[in-house]
């Protein structure tokens, strides 16, 4: 039932622009929106830009190619014509040079011209002078004018030869001189090629039955290749999904191209660092578990003692004391240590760069270590080879230096010896701290910068060591943008050499 609609006066714009603009806004189903969205994003995808590549590269050089050879071809071709024909109208040219004749009721005119017309479908006429034509060899227009740009050009010694593609013949215009050399006629010969357009579009369409046979062929390979090319990605991207899932041990084994390979060799190595990365945060949750919980463990034994022991001596109540605050000082040591590690790996940690002179400044810091050194008996050398100013975190640049000579110490026979070096070029300086201490084993040269990490766990819990020393050295080269390197056998020594710019330059993470 149709239900007139009534508006007042005062609304009835504003509702009639409601209703058009309701009338023209559709709202695509939820089907659609899945389905243009596929579409969109298969026509970015790489598979699709693949194959329009191969398609285009492939189909387009035929294509081309086979317009090139049909237009050559029926060039060459009527090319030939027009010289065989023209060929044959400079001899009936000189033969009417000659003899004289131009009439066809002699004999042997009428025989030569109808060879010469009838070899190539060819018609002749002769025009003289006054425009007339006094010899065709279709006999219809013998008698009549011509009145011709191209025969009044010849009259005047010009000579013409073209081709007449619209009207599938060529053009031939000659002059007929006598032996004066005065233009008396000229010939005008219009000589069909029509068979040559007819053969012609017969090889035209054997050459576009075979442009469409290899366009479908380049269609398959098109769509093999493209396919074939982008399975490798496609088997990444399970991969990453299963271990989106947690099968962090998947691996991919690609064969193929190169570059394949290459993807698949890289993807597995950084399969291979996260897996190690995960390992050394688990181990590190442990160990710092572990570092954390063994003071306090100390400190609940110490403190239960006290409280369940009565009258209990004021020597013993000392001795208590003195092992809870050394146990409390481990524990800050650790604390401390844990919180330089967080801020030196910290994105938005900045240096306190100053120019130094970095001679003084590692001279400082071993005098801060020389006691440490003098309790074993162990010498301290340092060899500057010159005076060396540098851009460096004094008190950080410090605390690395420091903790590599007292490792260095620590771990070192009594009456062994540490020697320090440092040189520079004209980019950067060279510090090397070289021992004849105990060394470190091959199977933990690799770990030793890990957080926790101890060669001798005895041996470390001996001198008092956190496990993270190292690791905060480490941390501290690589915030210069230095490098840190590691060189060492067992029972002979160790040697690390750092390698930090002259010019410090802040890097900032993209």
């Amino acid at each position: 039932m149709y239900v007139p609609l009534t508006y007042t006066s005062g609304d009835s714009g504003r509702r009639s622009k409601r209703i058009r603009k309701n009338r023209s806004t559709y709202t695509p189903s939820g089907e659609w929106v899945i389905i243009l969205k596929r579409n969109r994003e298969f026509f970015r995808s790489l598979r699709f830009r693949i194959f329009i590549s191969i398609l285009i590269t492939g189909i387009l050089p035929i294509i081309v190619l086979e317009l090139i050879l049909l237009n050559v071809s029926e060039n060459t071709v009527i090319s030939t014509r027009l010289k065989n024909v023209s060929a044959q109208f400079n001899v009936f040219s000189t033969y009417i040079s000659k003899s004289g004749q131009v009439e066809g009721s002699d004999t042997d005119f009428a025989a030569f011209a109808e060879e010469v017309a009838g070899l190539y479908m060819t018609r002749i006429q002769v025009i003289d002078r006054d425009f007339n034509i006094i010899t065709d060899t279709y006999n219809i227009n013998k008698g009549k004018l011509c009145i011709s740009q191209d025969v009044n050009q010849c009259f005047n010694g010009t000579n013409l030869s073209y081709v007449d593609k619209g009207h599938q013949c060529i053009i031939l215009v000659q002059a007929v001189k006598d032996d004066a050399g005065t233009v008396q006629y000229v010939m005008f010969a219009t000589s069909s090629i029509s068979d040559i357009f007819q053969a012609m579009s017969s090889i035209h369409l054997i050459g576009l039955a075979i442009m469409i046979i290899l366009s479908i062929i380049v269609l398959f390979f098109a769509i093999f290749w493209s396919g074939r090319l982008v399975k490798p990605f496609g088997r990444i991207n399970e991969v990453i999904a299963r271990i989106d899932q947690g099968h962090m041990t998947e691996d991919i084994k690609l064969e193929g191209c190169t570059e394949v390979e290459t993807i698949s060799n890289s993807f597995n190595l950084m399969l291979g660092k996260i897996n190690q990365l995960e390992q050394s945060r688990q181990e590190f949750v442990s160990n710092v578990s572990h570092e954390l919980k063994t003071p306090l463990t100390s400190m609940k034994v110490l403190s239960d003692s006290l409280l369940m022991s009565e009258d209990t001596p004021a020597e013993m109540y000392r001795e208590f004391m003195s092992d809870l605050s050394s146990e409390i000082d481990r524990e800050n040591a650790i604390i401390t240590d844990l919180l330089t590690l967080v801020r030196l790996d910290s994105d938005s940690t900045e240096l306190n760069v100053s120019h130094v002179n970095v001679n003084e400044l590692i001279s400082q810091t071993l005098k801060m270590v020389k006691p440490l050194a003098e309790k074993k008996n162990i010498d301290i050398l340092f060899e500057s080879f010159r005076p060396i100013e540098a851009d460096v975190d004094q008190i950080k640049f410090s605390m690395a230096i420091s903790n590599l000579v007292e490792n260095a110490v620590k771990y070192n026979n009594n009456e062994g010896w540490v020697h320090v070096t440092l040189n520079a070029d004209h980019n950067y300086f060279y510090v090397k701290i070289q021992d004849n201490g105990f060394g470190i084993p091959k199977e933990s040269q690799d770990r030793v910068f890990d957080r926790f990490y101890r060669v001798d766990k005895a041996r470390s819990r001996e001198t008092g060591g956190t496990g993270l020393g190292l690791a905060i050295t480490r941390s501290i080269i690589l915030a210069h943008n230095g490098d840190i390197r590691l060189y060492s056998e067992e029972n002979v020594g160790t040697t690390f050499s750092i390698q930090i710019p002259l010019k410090h330059i802040a890097v900032k993470n993209i």
